[in-house]
């Protein structure tokens, strides 16, 4: 009888082991699902929505991302978030977290420790883009003024009979006063039309930034010399 009962109970003990590994391996695989239709809803073109208005990349290939120059690979996806971290640096994560119009990035480091002081790790400043809409060289003729009280300007970019030529008039006034006229050659673009002047010292951008609104930065090709002029967030202006 004693034999017995020791038999049933090793069967009982070896049924919940079995049991609670198969739920521990349950729980593992779950975290580490994949859900391809959320990380596909990344891939594409985005703005970030800050004041340097940087373009952002994002390929999805298998079970990694190109965030512009940077190989992610994917770890899981839990909700609306994907968690990834860098492919050469594995305590630095990108969680990109998926929201109505928009992408959350939260950038972070594994925090290192020695002893009692904390050697680096944290959070970074999380990094908000928005869905870059392609614009075309048609969509850019008209006028325009700044939406920005303390940086004013109207504007008027205006056709010629070369398709990829465009005069661009710049004033301080609405009615055009003492116009500055400057010609530009499209050079490339589709999300963001990039122009340059008659002498190729000046890269002029024209890019969407939300509903009817376009911002127009510019930026010098002079060797020696940095540095992006402040950009113009842009309105229609009546004709």
């Amino acid at each position: 009888m004693g034999k017995f009962l020791k038999v049933v109970f090793f069967c009982s003990a070896s049924i919940f082991l079995a049991s609670c590994s198969s739920k521990e391996a349950t729980v593992d695989d779950s975290k580490k699902r994949i859900d391809e239709s959320l990380v596909q809803i990344l891939a594409g073109s985005w703005k970030a929505n800050s004041y340097d208005y940087g373009d952002y990349e994002i390929v999805y290939d298998k079970k990694s991302l190109m965030f512009n120059s940077e190989k992610l690979e994917i770890e899981y996806t839990e909700g609306s978030s994907v968690f990834t971290h860098q492919a050469n640096d594995k305590t630095f994560h990108y969680i990109f977290e998926v929201k109505e119009e928009a992408v959350i990035v939260y950038p972070r480091y594994e925090v290192e420790q020695s002893g009692n002081e904390l050697l680096s790790g944290g959070d970074l400043a999380p990094i908000e883009l928005k869905k870059a809409r392609t614009i075309s060289q048609e969509s850019i003729l008209g006028r325009w003024k700044s939406v920005e009280t303390d940086f004013p300007v109207y504007l008027q970019v205006r056709a010629t009979f070369d398709p990829n030529k465009v005069d661009l008039l710049i004033a301080k006034t609405e009615n055009l006063e003492d116009v500055e006229t400057i010609p530009l050659t499209f050079e490339s673009g589709k999300s963001e039309l990039i122009y340059l002047n008659e002498d190729k010292t000046i890269r002029y951008s024209f890019s969407y930034y939300k509903e009817t609104q376009m911002i127009l930065s510019s930026s010098t090709n002079k060797e020696g010399v940095e540095g992006t002029a402040r950009p113009w967030i842009l309105e229609r202006a009546a004709d």
